[in-house]
């Protein structure tokens, strides 16, 4: 996986240097951007690497590789500034090792589903003010992570939905947490039109998770589909 992340990446940054040279100085001075107070409505598509986290008394997991969706709105203070907040959710297995004593149904390792979302706030700096410029990036935020571990005994519910109507069904309570977030990221942005641009990054992240003992990191490929509003 770290090989296919690493051709990955270099192929993303063979592309924009490819790009770049083929941008001229004329197309700079005349972004499509629109520059000082417009606003940027985002669809990222987000490829995050496999990670693995350090957890206390020699207890780890290893999250899998996968794909994740989300939305975002920036707001141009000018050519050069973005102001933007993000919200990304994402669906990634995993396998972990635990330490000091025996799992229900025997053994020290199990497989389980992780669930994340985040919320983040983050402040880009544009190089350039034409169609084309790279950037760099940095955010702050929280993120949630739920490991579908049990933490209680289960229980039957009955309520209404609005669209099932009267509804019994059983709820199981699991490991839940919310941890400080942030991250910074290199990328390149191009302005298709006026309306719509394209925008491709590579990001590093860290969730400070104190349970864990640790803070666990991860990197993130992403590609941006902006429309102007």
């Amino acid at each position: 996986m770290k090989i296919i992340l690493s051709t990955i990446l270099k192929l993303f940054l063979a592309a924009i240097a490819g790009l770049a040279l083929c941008v001229s100085a004329a197309e700079a001075a005349d972004r499509g951007k629109g520059g000082r107070g417009s606003w940027d409505f985002s669809v990222p598509l987000n490829y995050t690497g496999s990670s693995t986290t350090n957890g206390q008394n020699g207890s780890s997991a290893n999250v899998n590789a996968a794909l994740s969706m989300g939305f975002g709105l920036g707001y141009n203070v000018n050519d050069h500034f973005q102001v933007n907040g993000q919200f990304m959710w994402s669906e990634r297995n995993y396998s972990a090792t635990t330490t000091g004593g025996k799992i229900a149904g025997g053994g020290n390792n199990y497989v389980g589903t992780l669930y994340t979302s985040s919320l983040q706030l983050n402040v880009v700096y544009y190089f350039m003010a034409g169609n084309f410029t790279p950037f760099v990036q940095g955010g702050i935020g929280t993120t949630y992570i739920d490991s579908n571990i049990p933490a209680g005994n289960a229980s039957n519910t009955c309520y209404w939905d609005p669209f099932y109507g009267y509804v019994c069904g059983t709820y199981q309570p699991t490991k839940s947490s919310n941890n400080i977030s942030y991250s910074a990221g290199v990328g390149a942005r191009y302005d298709v039109s006026k309306a719509f641009a394209l925008q491709g990054s590579y990001n590093t992240g860290y969730i400070d998770a104190p349970q864990a003992g640790s803070k666990s990191s991860f990197n993130l490929i992403r590609l941006d589909f902006i429309f102007r509003m």
